[in-house]
């Protein structure tokens, strides 16, 4: 007879095959039911403790005086509150403020202040000029009239008890100012 089984017969490798005794349907069943027991369980407890603390909680709030707000009223509560359609808001506080700035009308009416369109004001201002005071007295004693350190506008720098030497100075020099240092002299930071 040939070593080799009959095609329709099972073949079995007994080293590769599923043994039985490797796993326990019953430890399967034992630990899906204790771990639901356990988890119905710490639920259970959990509502009861809630339950607990609600009932505390009732028991040690302090009475409610007849005086304050119910809760009905607290959703009456006056303005300001907080601001739901803030884009709406501020296109209607806009729009206001461009009716105030290009609008006549009354600011106090009763003292006879009006308020005009901002155009209109700017266009006063340039015909009329800014009002001066030609009877100021300047005060000789005023200011600190010590020389000025640290950088101008344009970034150069001002030595310390010197006037200033730079070329917008010296072409038009103000009256009683102090000569700047002689060409080829030594220049201080920034060229100057």
């Amino acid at each position: 007879m040939s070593s080799h089984p009959h095609p329709h017969e099972e073949m079995v490798n007994e080293d590769v095959h599923h043994e039985g005794r490797d796993i326990s349907l019953r430890a399967i069943v034992t630990f899906a039911v204790v771990l639901t027991v356990i988890t119905v369980g710490i639920q259970g407890a959990m509502i009861g403790f809630f339950k607990l603390l609600n009932m505390i909680e009732t028991k040690t709030q302090p009475m409610v005086s007849p005086l304050a707000p119910g809760a009905a009223q607290v959703s009456d509560f006056p303005p300001p509150s907080l601001q739901t359609t803030p884009w709406t808001d501020l296109e209607r506080l806009r729009a206001a403020e461009h009716t105030l700035l290009n609008s006549y009308g009354w600011v106090d009416e009763s003292a006879g202040i009006a308020r005009i369109p901002i155009d209109r004001a700017k266009a006063m201002l340039l015909q009329k000029g800014l009002a001066v005071r030609t009877d100021a007295v300047t005060d000789a004693s005023e200011g600190t009239h010590a020389a000025v350190t640290g950088e101008a506008n344009s970034g150069r720098t001002l030595p310390a008890g010197r006037a200033d030497s730079s070329p917008a100075a010296a072409a038009a020099p103000a009256a009683g100012a102090a000569p700047g240092p002689a060409p080829g002299t030594a220049k201080g930071p920034g060229g100057l």
